[in-house]
């Protein structure tokens, strides 16, 4: 039986992995958190508490991979695919690393560099400004329509240096005028960079997945955000899987532009997509794996069995017709639920709107339904819920 090394095993990501791999026949080895939801699955084999530091954490897989000869490594954030990247030298010759290299994460970590290559392939991205000092604004200003998006071109380049000034770093802000965007970016002047400043992009999320080798697809996979956590945008909470005979045209050019990035491994490609002007605007590449990958695993996708197959065993993988059902994110879709039934000024994105009637509905029927599934529940993997269950009744303890 061969030995899967998943690093790390606290999220569903993790929990999602584990369990698609161990259906397949793999021994699996959980590297997480003490009490994280993926140890208490039936299909962790072994659970391993994560080491302290990098360096004692390449120790740590240095020793499993003499436990476990010939086994693969799955990362799943990227932080830890850095890390792994760093340590190939060290790694390599005891264990088969199923990460893009460091040149392929670099582009996708990049979005400027990533509009760059989406515009060679004819993908609309948003119309984007980068400045270096906070007086070119009035050079641009003339071409900015409000509301607008700031985002960082690569969140893990700016995060040290955020830290050390006592900055946040925002996945997303917002800004209604000017005056407001002129605010929001001096803090930046500090660290002598500043995000992106990206027109708004109207539209639902529309994820499109693949499993490649060389830039050639071999599994492929799409699904729609239906809510998401903040309500404005962020990781998906509820999300329902959606067949691949709809957004060819868009799939067709998610394909190329992996293609002409030679990706390696699995992918994401996010949209926003406008079913009134049928408009498909990139919002990003995501080189590793996603958060909603409960969905293609309940829809009959495995990516991560496929991942190891594909490139572990140099074996062919079968793209397959999948079901169309739905999964849910429980924990963070009820906190959504609560936002947008108490806490609307909290709600940063302007132009967003939802009922909060027809939200508690959804999510009522949605218990009701055989198509529904969850991230973390699973009739017959019970245990990481009620870890999960124990883990959030033990932080609401600690905030008292």
């Amino acid at each position: 039986m061969k030995s899967i090394i998943v690093l790390s095993v606290n999220t569903p990501i993790g929990l999602t992995i584990l369990r698609d791999l161990a259906e397949h026949g793999y021994r699996t080895i959980g590297i997480g958190a003490n009490g994280c939801i993926g140890h208490a699955s039936k299909h962790c084999h072994q659970s391993e508490v994560r080491a302290s530091t990098r360096e004692l954490l390449i120790e740590q897989l240095v020793s499993l991979s003499k436990t476990y000869p010939q086994s693969c490594l799955i990362a799943i954030s990227e932080s830890d695919i850095a890390l792994l990247n760093e340590s190939r030298a060290t790694l390599e010759p005891k264990l088969k690393l199923l990460i893009p290299q460091s040149r392929q994460m670099d582009i996708v970590l990049d979005k400027a560099s990533t509009i760059t290559y989406a515009k060679s392939v004819g993908i609309d991205c948003p119309k984007t400004w980068l400045i270096k000092e906070l007086n070119e604004l009035d050079d641009i200003a003339a071409e900015l329509t409000f509301p607008l998006v700031l985002k960082w071109a690569n969140p893990l380049q700016v995060q040290a240096k955020l830290q050390q000034q006592g900055l946040t770093l925002h996945k997303l802000l917002y800004a209604l005028n000017y005056q407001q965007l002129s605010e929001l970016l001096e803090p930046y002047q500090s660290i002598g960079s500043f995000p992106l400043i990206q027109a708004y992009c109207h539209g639902v999320g529309l994820g499109q997945f693949f499993l490649c080798k060389d830039g050639q697809v071999h599994l492929e996979f799409q699904h729609i955000r239906e809510h998401e956590w903040p309500p404005e945008g962020g990781t998906s909470t509820r999300c329902r899987s959606v067949e691949l005979s709809q957004h060819q045209a868009c799939l067709e050019q998610s394909k190329a532009l992996l293609k002409k990035i030679n990706w390696q491994g699995v992918a994401m490609v996010e949209y926003r997509f406008c079913a009134k002007r049928q408009q498909y605007i990139l919002m990003e590449i995501n080189g590793r794996f996603w958060g909603s990958l409960a969905l293609s695993y309940y829809s009959g996708v495995g990516f991560a069995s496929g991942l190891v197959k594909l490139l572990g065993d140099n074996k062919s993988v079968q793209q397959t017709n999948y079901r169309l059902v739905s999964a849910i994110y429980m924990i963070p879709e009820v906190k959504r639920l609560l936002r947008i039934s108490f806490q609307q000024q909290a709600i940063n994105d302007p132009v967003f709107k939802s009922s909060a009637s027809q939200s508690l509905w959804s999510l009522i029927t949605s218990y009701c339904s055989f198509k529904c599934h969850y991230f973390v529940f699973n009739w017959q993997d019970p245990r990481p819920f009620w870890q999960d269950m124990r883990n959030v009744l033990r932080k609401i303890a600690q905030a008292k």
